[in-house]
């Protein structure tokens, strides 16, 4: 296997990269971070590969003489990135002669702390190098890294040198000479013989293994007494009792849960002292708290735990399990599925959001290298036809609800209906009574008025009324 992919950075000044993608070209290595700063061609280049369907990976050149050095620079890429993912490694480039002059043990102590903290963040990692430094200057333990190396002729052409090929490394710097079309002048050629796209790592089978855990619970209800706390459905109310509680920290029964929620599922996932390590403390309770522990990140990666800014503070929580274009998707407790923040809704529920529309919401990456070896798949319930994937359900296939009806799918269209801001006769506000009462239904007729176009005002939430309630 060999992909054929560039690398660039602001010497390439501003590439049109719609016509790059209509060249053989697969991939691009952008640099991220210069001495100076960000690269000022970084953002141009990162939205262009990424609207153009280009694979994208990046690189930071090493100044650092220290480890601590090292960490500055990784702090800066992570920085730029924001929680932006890349499909290729972050790879650092270790080139510069007065590194060299250091010796094998302290390039490796650089390297290592620079591919560590990049790593925590969530990324790939890798190492860039000509075959001189490979050979001569790259320790045995930095070999262990996926590298990149670079080898071409003084007589460079920009065609690939088969002479030249190394036979060690994942990827070729075969040119710093070659002709792209959407690039004026010169750009560097490479070749990889590993596709990262298809890549499924230790890391991203720990992350799969925390999501799938929260997907099984979805459907969970809270409960109205100290009872019946491991059943989904059974004693459902809305005074804060759950498993989750009773599992993690007993003594805060009744207590708002959607932090205790993320801190069961780690646990349930990887065991309580891998939970702790990951999470930073134990248990996760209080959004602020996490907040203040983490890198918190501008957008958010899969396996990213989500923490919202709602009313001035850091108030609800969940789980990030996808992320397309602007829009994520995550797992929450103690939710509904409303539209927008609901931080005290009663349930477990897949919901969606477009990061554009939520200031001040943050992400914090867990290190799931941590767990990397904690893979072990975990057995999905059976959630064929009842649970959200892509938070295009609620909790469970939710019944008809007409007038007098008392049921727990009443409570939810309270919640939906409340969340909206439809009200009952004369402008009451909802309680929910779990009952469809006159101020319920009056409630429902108004919301199916205000979408007349596409439903019949009967006041009974039947299939199509459903649909579009929770159409998120």
């Amino acid at each position: 296997m060999e992909i054929k992919g560039i690398d660039v950075s602001s010497y390439q000044s501003k590439p049109d990269w719609a016509k790059v993608s209509n060249s053989e070209i697969k991939f691009a290595i952008l640099r991220i971070h210069q001495k100076s700063g960000t690269d000022s061609s970084f953002e141009h280049n990162y939205k262009g590969c990424k609207s153009n369907g280009i694979l994208v990976g990046g690189y930071k050149y090493s100044y650092a003489l220290t480890p601590a050095q090292a960490i500055d620079e990784a702090e800066s890429v992570i920085s730029v990135l924001g929680g932006r993912g890349i499909d290729f490694p972050i790879f650092y480039d270790l080139e510069w002669s007065q590194q060299r002059n250091l010796g094998k043990q302290a390039i490796e102590n650089i390297a290592v702390a620079f591919l560590t903290r990049i790593k925590k963040a969530g990324y790939k990692v890798g190492i860039y190098c000509n075959l001189d430094w490979y050979n001569n200057v790259l320790s045995d333990t930095l070999k262990k890294y996926d590298c990149w190396i670079a080898r071409y002729p003084a007589s460079d052409n920009g065609s690939v040198q088969e002479r030249l090929r190394p036979s060690v490394g994942v990827g070729w710097q075969y040119s710093s000479r070659g002709k792209v079309s959407g690039i004026s002048g010169n750009v560097d050629m490479d070749v990889f013989y590993k596709d990262y796209k298809e890549e499924v790592s230790a890391m991203d089978k720990a992350i799969e293994k925390v999501i799938l855990t929260a997907k099984n619970e979805i459907g969970y209800l809270e409960k109205k007494s100290n009872s019946q706390l491991d059943s989904k459905t059974a004693n459902a109310g809305s005074n804060n009792y759950t498993k989750y509680w009773r599992d993690i920290k007993p003594s805060y029964q009744g207590q708002p849960w959607c932090a205790a929620f993320v801190s069961w599922c780690f646990m349930e996932a990887f065991g309580q002292e891998k939970a702790k390590k990951l999470l930073k403390h134990w248990p996760y309770v209080y959004c602020p708290t996490l907040g203040n522990l983490f890198t918190r990140n501008a957008n958010p990666k899969i396996g990213d735990i989500v923490i919202f800014y709602h009313n001035g503070t850091f108030t609800h929580t969940g789980i990030v399990t996808a992320v397309i274009g602007d829009r994520f998707y995550t797992i929450e407790g103690n939710t509904s599925g409303a539209s927008g923040i609901i931080a005290n809704g009663g349930g477990v529920c897949a919901k969606s959001y477009l990061n554009s529309q939520m200031p001040g919401t943050k992400f914090c990456t867990p290190d799931y290298s941590i767990v990397s070896d904690a893979s072990a798949p975990v057995k999905p319930e059976n959630t064929s036809s009842n649970t959200a994937q892509t938070g295009e359900k609620y909790m469970f296939n939710p019944e008809t609800v007409k007038a007098g009806d008392k049921n727990t799918s009443v409570l939810l269209l309270q919640e939906i209906l409340r969340a909206r801001g439809f009200k009952g006769k004369g402008g009451k506000a909802l309680e929910l009574t779990w009952t469809a009462d006159t101020n319920t239904i009056c409630a429902l007729k108004a919301y199916q008025e205000s979408r007349k176009e596409v439903l019949e005002v009967d006041g009974i939430c039947g299939p199509a009324t459903w649909k579009d309630l929770i159409a998120i």
